[in-house]
């Protein structure tokens, strides 16, 4: 019953606020149902018919779901200005869970950049646990977009360890180490060919042991070794592989002026293998993701926060 509510106040503000679309995020399509159970005039209905007062041909409301059914229902319900959309991974929080909609709508131009929405979602993969209503500019997640890109090219495995990557150059990039800047690269994936492109600048203090990017003690440590020379090599799983290693730089590659050696490497090692770089600048902490030779993203960790938990 809450859901019904919910989404009843998230139409109400909607309205309000002249909002461009309402976005709302479901599983099973039982919220759909509720929401279309709202929009029917009905004398006898207890609920205000919030329908009548949206000007339909201003306000959008897009659909949004992880599940494959759920879709295919949906995109065969051909319901006036409602707009299915397929969202290909199940995200871990709320914010994320959204971020991932609006990208997916914009790609689909079913949303601009000056937009304005309001998003209705609810507990991560936990079906019918609608309780959050969001008003969301857009624009704050345009920048966003290659990255989710890239992230829909991922398996899972891959998509984790990426995501653990980004937070923890995020933190470096804003934490510093003993109040100053400090500059790294993480390379992640195509672990052999990686290594064959690069070479020790020390002793590997990741060598024999099995660690993880997802163990907290593990991510201390490299935190700690972020000031040295060379970049960290990560497994597509998260395996720690080494540290220390400097990355060759072979053929053309074209980055932005301004930019030096890290960045370099970084765009260098990911042209020539199938390898994603992650990058924290020494001269300001701004972390870059680089894909195929290019940055894909960039973000100022101190000014922003990418919600991965």
């Amino acid at each position: 019953m809450m859901a019904k509510y919910v989404i009843k106040h998230g139409l109400g503000l909607a309205y309000d606020i002249k909002a461009d679309a309402l976005m709302i995020f479901t599983e099973t399509g039982k919220s759909y149902e509720i929401l279309k159970s709202l929009l029917k005039k009905d004398d006898n209905s207890k609920l205000t018919k919030i329908l009548d007062k949206i000007p339909h041909k201003h306000m959008k409301i897009i659909v949004a779901t992880p599940n494959q059914i759920t879709y295919k229902k949906l995109s065969s319900d051909k319901e006036k200005d409602v707009y299915p959309i397929f969202i290909k991974h199940r995200e871990d929080n709320r914010c994320m869970i959204i971020s991932s909609g609006i990208v997916h709508a914009l790609k689909m131009k079913l949303l601009k950049e000056n937009n304005k929405i309001v998003a209705v979602v609810g507990e991560p993969k936990t079906p019918g646990k609608l309780d959050t209503i969001m008003v969301v500019n857009v624009k704050e997640h345009v920048k966003t977009i290659t990255l989710y890109e890239l992230f829909e090219t991922l398996d899972e495995k891959q998509k984790k360890t990426l995501k653990e990557i980004i937070k923890l150059a995020m933190e470096i990039g804003r934490e510093g180490r003993e109040g100053d800047y400090v500059g790294t690269i993480f390379v992640i994936g195509d672990t052999l060919n990686v290594m064959n492109m690069s070479k020790p600048l020390i002793l590997n203090p990741f060598a024999g042991h099995n660690a993880s990017i997802f163990d907290e003690n593990v991510k201390g440590t490299i935190k700690e070794l972020s000031s040295i020379d060379g970049a960290f090599i990560i497994t597509d799983d998260g395996k720690v592989v080494s540290a220390g290693r400097f990355l060759e730089i072979k053929g053309d590659v074209d980055i932005p002026k301004g930019l030096g050696a890290r960045h370099l490497a970084a765009a260098s090692i990911t042209k020539n293998t199938n390898a994603i770089a992650v990058t924290v600048s020494q001269s300001g902490g701004i972390v870059r993701v680089f894909k195929d030779g290019k940055i894909v993203f960039e973000t100022d960790p101190r000014a922003n926060i990418l919600f991965f938990d």
